[in-house]
């Protein structure tokens, strides 16, 4: 079915390179049935299923660098020979095209989302109700992708302060928009969300469905500290998709091109040559590069031979074995559920959403209770939580098993970003590089801040962002 849909996309665009680009405005051809605008979405959804995109869930070369070159759960000072081509660190990437080519990607997609919300006429049919959904989820990924990367930290009470992304709903060749406000991208986002939820889609083929959609607005909600909906959410993923135990969740994890267990949402469900080529390169460098001591230290010597994510995460040489997952598992949503609860002041039910998950991976599990919470590890780089404040046993202990549970599944910088964005250096050949406060947010590519009138570049890049 799927390459179908691609036959209709390349009947429609012709053979010029423009494509869909320009053709509103010239009066070129233009999608006109359900098919055709099916198979504009198709075209991005095959981008997922082999990889090729790393703007929706990321791929391999994404994961490697938010979690590899970007966070802390690698020692960049004893990279190997072999791995020189990894960045040393975030500030290695902010001067350099790949600094604004997610951007430009995601922009992209939206452009393709608002022809179809835009031109195509809702007519009630099924097809047409599963390509609306589709567009309306793909827009609202794409912002909150800009979102997490190109704004800062939402702050409670500052959403109408702080500033968004440019939003674009329409297809329009001549649209230059400033940034909007914080709250007006969340709320965009959330009502996008909201719209393909109502849609009811549960079609695999269309990828993005009412549950993956939920997913999304759970984590929206997460990402903004609207802890309440963000908990009835996660709950409610829970219940449609229930942790597994630790034998199934090694094959799950294990599993690398098909979705399994309580996968939601992956990439790399085509297996494609290009796919194969793109996911080994990065399973080959990550190789030069060690797994950190701090990240080995999560876990208690006793945990290293009865907790079945670290037999799968590193080898005895340090180096990580886990195969890279893109997408989304619920997993995440039992740490959400915690953290949600402790921001909510039940400490209680905190503690218990962490028990359950530990006794799911851990064997001859023994709970935690708050008199048996461990100690603080003075070595770690967050120091407060999402909400500013000094962190305790029991955060700490949630933050703890979120870092060993989504290992190589592009979490890690974020979730250093989101709490305190703590600066840290590492060392490489002699010299020691700084990731600095304003580092975790990612510059808009400079050409657009040039053409746009009343464009504001992030804090910290004026004058070091030229290119």
């Amino acid at each position: 079915m799927k390459k179908l849909y691609i036959c209709l996309l390349i009947a429609f665009i012709g053979s010029s390179c423009k494509g869909y680009l320009d053709i509103k405005p010239y009066g070129r051809t233009i999608p006109k049935t359900a098919e055709e605008f099916s198979a504009l979405m198709h075209k991005h959804l095959d981008e997922l299923d082999n990889g090729s995109s790393n703007y929706f869930v990321g791929n391999a070369q994404l994961l490697l660098q938010w979690d590899v070159e970007c966070g802390d759960d690698f020692e960049a000072c004893l990279t190997e020979p072999g791995g020189n081509t990894l960045a040393i660190y975030t500030g290695s990437l902010l001067n350099i095209s790949s600094a604004s080519a997610e951007y430009a990607q995601l922009y992209a997609v939206i452009r393709d989302c608002n022809i179809v919300l835009g031109e195509m006429k809702e007519d009630g049919t099924t097809l047409s109700n599963k390509v609306r959904a589709t567009a309306y989820a793909l827009r609202a990924v794409c912002y909150y992708q800009l979102l997490r990367t190109y704004c800062e930290v939402p702050e409670t009470g500052k959403f109408e302060e702080q500033l968004g992304v440019p939003l674009v709903k329409s297809f329009d060749m001549e649209e230059r928009p400033i940034r909007s406000s914080m709250q007006a991208t969340i709320d965009l986002i959330e009502s996008d969300l909201k719209a393909s939820i109502n849609y009811e889609c549960t079609d695999d083929l269309y990828r993005f469905t009412q549950d993956v959609c939920k997913g999304y607005l759970a984590r929206l909600y997460f990402w903004t500290k609207q802890w309440d909906k963000a908990l009835a959410l996660s709950q409610e993923m829970l219940k449609s998709h229930p942790l597994i135990d630790a034998d199934a969740y090694k094959t799950m994890m294990q599993s690398t091109f098909k979705i399994s267990g309580n996968q939601i949402i992956k990439a790399y469900r085509s297996y494609t040559s290009s796919t194969s080529t793109e996911y080994t390169a990065a399973v080959n460098i990550i190789k030069f590069r060690p797994v950190s001591k701090r990240f080995i230290n999560q876990f208690t010597s006793e945990e290293r031979t009865t907790d079945v994510r670290y037999s799968i995460d590193v080898n005895r040489k340090r180096q990580a074995i886990k195969p890279f997952f893109c997408g989304m598992r619920s997993a995440e949503f039992k740490l959400m559920e915690a953290e949600c609860y402790y921001h909510l002041s039940k400490p209680d039910e905190a503690l218990a959403s962490i028990n359950d998950l530990r006794s799911l991976r851990i064997s001859n599990y023994k709970e935690f209770t708050m008199n048996t919470l461990p100690s603080l590890n003075p070595d770690e780089i967050i120091k407060v939580d999402a909400e500013g404040k000094v962190l305790t046993p029991l955060m700490g202990l949630i933050l703890n098993e979120r870092r060993k549970e989504m290992f190589l599944e592009g979490d890690r910088f974020f979730e250093l970003k989101r709490n305190g964005s703590p600066e840290f250096w590492v060392a490489y050949n002699g010299r020691k590089y700084t990731t600095q406060k304003f580092m975790y947010t990612f510059p808009l590519p400079a050409t657009d801040v040039e053409i746009v009138p009343g464009l504001k570049q992030n804090p910290g890049y004026t004058e070091l962002v030229t290119n």
